[in-house]
């Protein structure tokens, strides 16, 4: 900004940015207490000048040369010099200078520089080769921002890959960049979005723009509809072909790996229906095969048919419902149904069966309890013997000469202390004559079966306690004959004794 003398010069911007073939305000207001005679603008062109307009009062307003159709002042004013520049172009950079004319203290003028910035040309495309699952580092989309003044800046938001970006300078000091964005691709990046950011002067703000990742790749195949409780029967099933690819799938087929084909299926693209009651016929490994573009990929599913399931039939009963004509608080009971008279012969020929059987286990049931009532009265005979032989015995008045010690005394009675022991013949052969030998019963002369009563029943009557034989309770003060009562065999015993 220059002076001339005090007088202040007028007001504008010393930098201004202007875009290639847009238009651009230059300021220019003169705030002085002066008259104001007029006003113009100037280009400096080197070491030269050249007016671009004038604007007088008298004479009004003059564009000069090229600048005419581009060139006009905002108002009418002469405080205000300001100037709009239309279609702004390369050639339109450089320094301007606002100049004012007044009296009487004379001219001042002021100065800024236009810079033209070229806003690129901002582009975004998807990379040269598609994006196939398992390739190699693969660029997925280009952003371009072309011929800008200056260089245009460029980032990516997406976080699945890396930028690499290239410049290129032209004469006209403008500059193209190109950013590519390269991935790895991979089936689960497909349908991510990644975004090119553009910076650049030009610019009011940023701009962005979104692209979304398509990513090819062969079919993934998968089998379903089968749960493991298909049986003979049982109906409406069938199996579905899940199939995810890119590009869309082309082309489903059923196969099964036997090469039978039963009857009753029907394959409807993705789905093979079993159209008839499940039959063992179906048992086997069913193959779905899905063609892209990018290949061909199957899945398989073994089916079992299994047994029907088994049902318990059971009677059918009818729930009673009670009567509700002024009766309540009633417990239900099962109505009994009247099953057909076709029925009868078969429960009349189990009544009979029923009969027979308990027939049969009476005769049997009377049979062991016959036997086992006769082994106890034998055993109570052969006891009752036992018992009797063993009381005390009255021989008849020719035997009764010696003492019945001598008779019924064991040898074993040597082994005591004081015992005395006499030489006599055996016991038996007192009493084993006359009394065992019975022909009626010719088990009881057996000389072995009598010693054998005589050990069982003669050892505890052996001694007596004080050291006295045991035939001492047969001496006079105890024997009185209202305690013994005679038998028609000789025998005597004792009512104090209990039969055993």
């Amino acid at each position: 900004m220059s002076h001339t003398g005090a007088l202040a010069g007028p007001v504008v911007d010393p930098h201004v940015t202007a875009v290639w073939g847009k238009k651009v305000a230059l300021k220019c207001i003169i705030d002085v207490n002066e008259t104001i005679t007029q006003v113009s603008w100037e280009k400096i062109d080197g070491k030269s000048s050249k007016t671009i307009a004038v604007h007088h009062p008298e004479y009004g307003i003059s564009v000069q040369g090229e600048f005419q159709g581009r060139v006009a002042f905002k108002n009418y004013s002469l405080t205000d010099a300001t100037i709009i520049l239309k279609n702004v172009s390369f050639s339109d950079a450089g320094e301007y200078v606002c100049k004012a004319v007044t009296f009487p203290l004379g001219n001042t003028q002021s100065s800024t520089t236009v810079t033209v910035l070229v806003e690129p040309v901002v582009s975004l495309t998807k990379g040269p080769n598609p994006l196939i699952d398992g390739a190699n580092r693969t660029v997925a989309a280009t952003c371009t921002a072309a011929t800008g003044k200056p260089a245009a800046q460029i980032d990516w938001e997406g976080g699945l890959g890396e930028m690499e970006s290239t410049s290129t300078l032209f004469p006209n000091e403008t500059v193209t960049v190109v950013s590519h964005y390269v991935i790895v691709p991979t089936r689960f990046a497909r349908g991510r979005h990644i975004t090119c950011i553009v910076r650049h002067p030009a610019f009011e703000k940023e701009i962005r723009y979104p692209y979304v990742l398509d990513i090819q790749y062969a079919p993934e195949v998968s089998v379903t509809g089968y749960d493991g409780n298909w049986f003979i029967g049982r109906g409406n099933v069938q199996l579905k072909c899940n199939a995810d690819a890119n590009p869309l799938p082309m082309e489903f087929m059923w196969t099964r790996l036997d090469g039978q084909w039963p009857e009753g299926l029907l394959a409807v693209n993705n789905t093979l229906q079993f159209s008839s009651p499940l039959t063992y016929n179906y048992t086997g490994t069913y193959v779905c095969k899905v063609t892209n573009a990018l290949g061909v990929r199957s899945d398989q599913k073994t089916i079992y048919i299994l047994d029907p399931p088994t049902t318990t039939t059971r009677l059918p009963t009818v729930p009673w419902h009670p009567s509700t004509d002024g009766t309540t608080g009633l417990a239900t009971e099962p109505k009994i149904i009247n099953f057909p008279t076709s029925t009868l012969p078969t429960k009349q020929d189990d009544a009979w069966g029923i009969v027979v059987g308990c027939v049969v286990g009476g005769v049997f049931l009377l049979l062991l309890l016959g036997s086992l009532v006769g082994v106890v009265v034998y055993k109570r005979r052969k006891t009752f013997r036992g018992d009797y032989f063993a009381k005390s015995y009255i021989p008849p008045s020719d035997m009764q000469k010696e003492s019945q010690i001598d008779v019924l005394q064991s040898d074993e009675l040597g082994s005591y202390p004081g015992s005395i022991k006499k030489e006599t013949k055996h016991p038996m052969n007192l009493i084993s004559k006359d009394y065992l030998e019975d022909s009626g019963k010719p088990e009881l002369n057996n000389v072995d079966n009598t010693n054998r009563y005589q050990d069982r029943y003669e050892r505890p009557m052996d001694y007596h306690e004080g050291g006295t034989f045991g035939m001492g309770f047969m001496h006079d003060e105890f024997y009185e004959d209202d305690d013994f009562v005679s038998h028609l065999d000789g025998a005597v015993i004792s009512r104090r004794e209990w039969y055993v």
